[in-house]
């Protein structure tokens, strides 16, 4: 059984959670406590090139490094596309998602982020009209972003970076109906539906210790 080895947060270990449920794949969560980190650390620098979280173990096998994890989980569970420009497209959209996540993070540990916040959403209303654009473009479906019918590493992880802005800028997905609807749609499907509404699924999006979304508040939960 494969193991992820992460704090007990979504942060960037979440994408490979994600396609995990979603393809109903046994896995194990190991969640390291932050005052415990130190001493994992030095553990994981025996294993892995920097030390650094996330961990995936697949049987003797170790890896790090979240982009390497999710292709390498979407290749060995299907997700990954069938042909090499189905793949380009793939990757080309999760791209996309890595940067709204990154930009994300960044703010939710920004010192002035009640400073900032504002400007930072208007920058990323910018950012999701281009998105909404290329969608309306390329998309073949609208419940999916590269392949009619099934889902692939792309619609996990560009919906798990909307997910991240829902309370991030409150109201500002939702003022993208297509790109609100697609990630409803990911998050509505069998496997994927029970786990986020389940206590498995970590409360908050990072550590305590960040201005914003280290608290349940702060976290989009999805009860309905």
């Amino acid at each position: 059984m494969m193991k992820l080895i992460y704090f007990g947060v979504r942060g960037r270990v979440e994408p490979a959670r994600l396609m995990l449920e979603l393809t109903g794949t046994p896995y194990e969560f190991e969640a390291i406590a932050v005052d415990a980190w130190k001493e994992t650390k030095i553990k994981m620098l025996e294993r892995t090139p920097l030390g650094q979280l996330p961990v995936l173990e697949d049987g003797e096998f170790t890896l790090c490094q979240s982009g390497a994890i999710n292709r390498y989980l979407a290749r060995k569970l299907g997700l990954a596309g069938e042909t090499i420009k189905e793949q380009a497209r793939i990757e080309e959209v999760c791209e996309v998602a890595s940067d709204f996540i990154f930009h994300a993070a960044m703010l939710n540990w920004d010192p002035q982020f009640n400073e900032v916040r504002e400007k930072k959403r208007e920058e990323a209303a910018k950012a999701l009209e281009n998105l909404d654009r290329y969608f309306a473009r390329t998309a073949v479906s609208p419940e999916f972003w590269m392949t009619d019918g099934r889902h692939t590493m792309a619609d996990v992880m560009m919906s798990y970076a909307l997910e991240t802005l829902l309370p991030l800028h409150p109201g500002l997905v939702e003022s993208f109906p297509k790109l609100y609807h697609v990630m409803k749609t990911f998050f509505a499907t069998n496997g994927v539906r029970q786990y986020v509404r389940s206590e498995r699924r970590p409360r908050t999006w990072t550590v305590p210790m960040a201005v914003f979304a280290g608290k349940p508040e702060e976290t989009h939960q999805w009860v309905d």
